[in-house]
C-alpha cells in the first residue's frame, strides 16, 4: 500500500515539515506515536514516508532530558515552529504550569502564518495561551476539559471527544487519541487507503470522525448516518428527509441522534457548516455571501447567526483576525 497524493509542502522545500515543540515536561510517548505515524517506513511494504514527511523535534536547549527520565537526543532550534507546516504540541505533565513566552510567541506566529496546529491533550493549554483557540472548538483530557473552558472562555470545549476538528486547529482528549488525530490528518494527507493500512499495524480504530459515539446502542447505524450527513451538509436538509433517509420516524431518529452526538441534529448540522465556512474563510477570497450558499446556509444572514453562536464574532470579523493582512471580502457577515 502506497500513499495516493502528497502532503502539502511551503517554503519551496519538498517534504512536509512536521514541527514537535519539546517542553521540559512534555509527554514522551505523543513524541513517539507522531514519530511512528509520519516517520520511516511504519510497517513492512509501506510506502517511505520520509520523502514526504520530515519530523523535526525541536526545544529551547539543544538537549532536554525529560522530566520522567527519558531522553529526546538532539534538539532543533524552537523557531523551527515558526516555519513548519505542522505543529504537534504535545501534552504535559502540568499543564497548568507556566509556560516560555518566547514558546508561546512562535506558536502563536506559526499558526498566524498559516501552519496547521495540532494540541495532543494538555498541550491544547498551550495553544490556548498562544490565542489560537480564540473562536474555535477544542478538546482535552476530560479531567482537564472545565479547567480549559475557564481560562480560554472564548473557545468551545467540547467533553468527551477523541478528537475535535476545526478548520486548521485540531485538539485530542488523552495520551492514546494522538493515534486517532495522528491518522486522521495522515488520511488528509495521502489518502485514505494508506492512513487506514497503517492503523491497522497500529492496531488504531479505522473511525477518525473525532465524534464520540459509544453512548448509542446502534453505533454503526449512525456512524453511517453521519457519513451521509456529512456529504449532503450542504444542501437543503429537513427533519423529514433525514428521517425518511435513514428509515426511522422523526422522533426515533431525533432521540438517536442526541444519545449519540450529545446535540441535536440541526445545531450538528450548523455546526458542521461553520467548520466548513471557516475553512473557506481561511483559504479563499470567496465573499461571504457566496461562502453561505456553499456550505448550505443559503443566506449571508444565517451564516452571521450561526457563526456568532458558535464562535462569538461574525464570518467577517472571524476573516480578518485569521488573515489580518487580506480585504475580508463580502459585504454580510
Amino acid at each position: 500500500m502506497h500513499p495516493v497524493k502528497s502532503p502539502p509542502v511551503s517554503h519551496g522545500r519538498d517534504r512536509h515539515v512536521i514541527a514537535v515543540p519539546v517542553l521540559p515536561d512534555s509527554v514522551p510517548l505523543e513524541v513517539a506515536v507522531v514519530q511512528q505515524v509520519f516517520g520511516r517506513r511504519p510497517f513492512p511494504g509501506a510506502g517511505d514516508l520520509s520523502s514526504r514527511y520530515q519530523v523535526v523535534l525541536c526545544g529551547e536547549r539543544r538537549r532536554q532530558p525529560l522530566a520522567c527520565g527519558v531522553d529526546l537526543g538532539d534538539l532543533a532550534p524552537m523557531e523551527t515552529v515558526l516555519t513548519a507546516d505542522t505543529v504537534f504540541v504535545p501534552g504535559v505533565e502540568n499543564p497548568f504550569a507556566p509556560r516560555s513566552r518566547s514558546v508561546l510567541a512562535m506558536l502563536r506566529t506559526a499558526f498566524l502564518h498559516g501552519a496547521r496546529m495540532v494540541g495532543l491533550c494538555g498541550g491544547a493549554f498551550l495553544l490556548g495561551r498562544a490565542g489560537v483557540l480564540d473562536g474555535r472548538r477544542a478538546t482535552t483530557h476530560w479531567l482537564y476539559s472545565q479547567a480549559l473552558r475557564e481560562e480560554f472562555p472564548l473557545a468551545q470545549v467540547e467533553i468527551d471527544r477523541v478528537f475535535v476538528t476545526d478548520g486548521t486547529v485540531h485538539t485530542c482528549g488523552g495520551e492514546l487519541s494522538t493515534a486517532d488525530v495522528a491518522l486522521h490528518l495522515l488520511s488528509l494527507d495521502v489518502g485514505d487507503a494508506y492512513a487506514d493500512a497503517v492503523g491497522r499495524m497500529l492496531v488504531a480504530a479505522p473511525n477518525r470522525s473525532g465524534e464520540q459515539l459509544s453512548r448509542d446502542p446502534d453505533g454503526q447505524f449512525m456512524e453511517d448516518f453521519l457519513s451521509w450527513l456529512r456529504e449532503h451538509v450542504h444542501e437543503p436538509l429537513t427533519l423529514n428527509r433525514l428521517s425518511a433517509h435513514a428509515h426511522v420516524s422523526e422522533r426515533s431518529l431525533v432521540r438517536k441522534f442526541r444519545q449519540a452526538t450529545g446535540t441535536s441534529i440541526f445545531d450538528w448540522i450548523a455546526r458542521e457548516r461553520v467548520e466548513r465556512a471557516k475553512t473557506l474563510l481561511e483559504t479563499t477570497d470567496h465573499l461571504v455571501t457566496d461562502i453561505a450558499v456553499l456550505v448550505g446556509f443559503g443566506s449571508a444572514e444565517s451564516l452571521r447567526r450561526s457563526f456568532v453562536k458558535h464562535v462569538g464574532i461574525s464570518a467577517r470579523s472571524y476573516r480578518a483576525r485569521v488573515r489580518p493582512t487580506r480585504n475580508s471580502g463580502g459585504s454580510h457577515g
